[in-house]
């Protein structure tokens, strides 16, 4: 009889599993240790920067290894139930194994909860089914006294990382490894970069730490913080079956710079009856009704006045705030999420915004990119983007005809165009292709600095040797005018230029201003 609960072998790869399940899944690193697991039966997919929501986040090798989890747990309860006792490492290894592998049982049942309306009142119609596995897989262990493997938070975890999943996939377009980085950025807002520590105690904190979302108009960040929102932790009670709260109402955004200062206070903190003109009964704000799991979005907090910037100040800072008229103290309970596309450090410089108040929301900062950054890491990322954007918009058989429609037309007439407006003038400018089969865009459809892009595409390494040397060429060309001129300038003859340069490029660069 083995005097291990799994061979040498075995017991790499168990534990190359259950860290595989605490592995931020949009990073290099679970690549890395699917094809440690695997080995030969690896087979080569999509890198991490190139998921899409087509994809959602399922590479071929997920049942690969999904069926490698259970035949390892399958091991280590037959050894078990020879009376084998484990060590303390190896209980460790076992307990985020079986977490690996009952993910994947449920998988496919969460997913349909996910899309499940009203979900505090409905019945989780396979949570019967779950307790007994997990009874099959805990109950006899000292594992079962951990906190990170009791029952209800275990279905409650599961639940949320499929949320996560569905919410970012949603929120986050593109195959850049920019929107990628961003979706590692926004995974990490949620779960912290230590999963594991989230999984045993976090879980029930992380509402204490504010976020930060900076990035231009038009970058996403309101989809961003609607992300973070609904993928919160949501508790479950098992003698109900049911989830504690709603997902899809634990969000709450307000935007700041619509709202007059007396209803903009109102809206946050509540009011008192009486308290100012119209104010005829008692209201509750964003910040009362917010409980553990929801979240309160304040966009545009660059723009907030000075009166209300104290107000939320003490609320980061001790969680608790008084309704306008009110001398009552009540607490916060919920997660404050923020987004700006001011500089906040030059406000704070020119006395706009508190420094105080700053360094209580810069302990969580995402930075959404634009869309001219997205589109310099891939030639290609543009036409993705444009099927995506048309897909939600038609959402129906014709949309890639449209898409093929929209992308032609932008190619053709704003080759070089740098997106002022980002994602949200993509959208615009599709719509307008399809309702008017043109877009004319505010600056006239100018490229603002077709050299730039050239250097961004140079600084993504995206172009290979002939198309570097050729645009370089059609570049200098345009400054001199003069194939001799261009060629002294390059230390070359006039044929190696006239050859070699980029002809498409250099009417690019003619077109630009």
């Amino acid at each position: 009889m083995t005097n291990t609960l799994f061979s040498p072998a075995q017991l790499h790869k168990a534990k190359a599993l259950g860290n595989l399940g605490f592995t931020n899944p949009f990073g290099e690193e679970r690549i890395a240790l699917e094809k440690q697991i695997l080995g030969t039966d690896y087979t080569p997919a999509f890198h991490v920067w190139v998921i899409t929501p087509t994809h959602q986040g399922f590479s071929p090798n997920l049942a690969k290894l999904a069926q490698a989890a259970e035949e390892l747990l399958a091991i280590g309860q037959h050894r078990l139930k020879q009376r084998y006792q484990p060590t303390d490492e190896e209980w460790q290894i076992y307990g985020e194994l079986a977490l690996y592998a009952l993910y994947y049982r449920y998988e496919s049942a969460f997913i349909q909860a996910v899309t499940s309306e009203h979900l505090s009142k409905v019945i989780m119609p396979f949570y019967k089914r779950f307790v007994v596995d997990w009874q099959s897989i805990f109950a006899d262990t000292p594992l079962a006294a951990l906190p990170q493997y009791q029952l209800d938070h275990m279905f409650a975890l599961f639940f949320q990382i499929r949320r996560a999943f569905h919410f970012i996939f949603r929120a986050i377009l593109g195959t850049s490894r920019a929107a990628a980085a961003l979706r590692m950025s926004v995974w990490q807002s949620i779960f912290g970069y230590d999963i594991r520590r989230y999984h045993r105690s976090l879980y029930s904190r992380m509402h204490e730490v504010s976020t930060l979302i900076l990035g231009e108009s038009g970058t996403g960040k309101e989809l961003v913080a609607s992300a973070i929102g609904l993928a919160r932790y949501i508790p479950f009670d098992g003698k109900s079956q049911r989830f504690e709260g709603e997902y899809g109402q634990d969000f709450q955004a307000v935007h700041l710079a619509a709202l007059p200062l007396t209803l903009l206070e109102s809206e946050l903190f509540g009011h008192k009856k009486g308290s100012f003109t119209g104010a005829t009964s008692d209201r509750a704000g964003y910040l009362e009704t917010a409980q553990h799991s929801q979240s309160v979005f304040l966009d545009e907090i660059g723009e907030l006045p000075a009166e209300v910037q104290v107000k939320l100040l003490r609320v980061l800072q001790n969680r608790r705030f008084q309704r306008v008229g009110d001398n009552q103290s009540r607490e916060f309970y919920g997660k404050i999420i923020s987004a700006t596309h001011r500089d906040l450090g030059a406000a704070i410089e020119q006395g706009h915004f508190r420094a105080d108040l700053y360094y209580r929301l810069c302990s969580d900062i995402i930075r959404t990119p634009s869309l001219a950054t997205q589109l310099a890491d891939n030639a290609d990322e543009l036409h993705h983007l444009i099927t995506l954007v048309t897909a939600k918009i038609v959402n129906t058989d014709i949309a890639n005809e449209v898409a093929k429609e929209a992308h032609d037309w932008i190619r053709q007439h704003l080759p070089n165009y740098t997106w002022a407006g980002n994602m949200r003038e993509l959208e615009q400018c599709v719509r307008s292709i399809l309702v008017h089969g043109a877009y004319y865009p505010a600056r006239g459809g100018k490229v603002s600095d077709c050299k730039q892009q050239f250097a961004n595409e140079i600084m993504a390494g995206n172009l290979d040797h002939d198309a570097v040397i050729g645009r370089y060429y059609a570049l200098v060309y345009a400054q001199t005018q003069n194939y001799e001129a261009a060629a002294q300038r390059l230390n070359t003859n006039w044929r190696t230029v006239k050859s070699r340069m980029d002809m498409a490029f250099l009417e690019r660069l003619r077109d630009s201003p």
